[in-house]
């Protein structure tokens, strides 16, 4: 019977990094992240107008919308004033 040898892991020896190599990282990081938050701030003011324009048409739908129908509840409670109106006369 073979009793298997449990296998130990490689180490391996990471390269020891300079305090210059992390500045230098950092620093690019930072213009990186500079970069996208430039680009992600017009997309953001883009978004906003964007908004601003749809609030725009969409209240003055609603608007249009709200005096038809008021013009219609108008016309429908005409009518049925006429129609009382003329059975009363006949």
């Amino acid at each position: 019977m073979d009793t298997m040898k449990p296998q130990r892991a490689k180490v391996t020896k990471m390269p020891k990094t300079t305090t210059l190599e992390l500045s230098n990282k950092i620093e690019q990081l930072e213009k990186s992240n500079d970069l996208q938050h430039g680009h992600l701030s017009d997309r953001v003011d883009d978004l906003k107008e964007a908004v601003k324009d749809n609030r725009a048409f969409f209240t003055t739908a609603i608007e249009s919308l709200d005096k038809k129908i008021w013009a219609l509840v108008l016309l429908t409670i005409s009518t049925l004033l006429a129609t009382v109106a003329s059975m009363l006369v006949s």
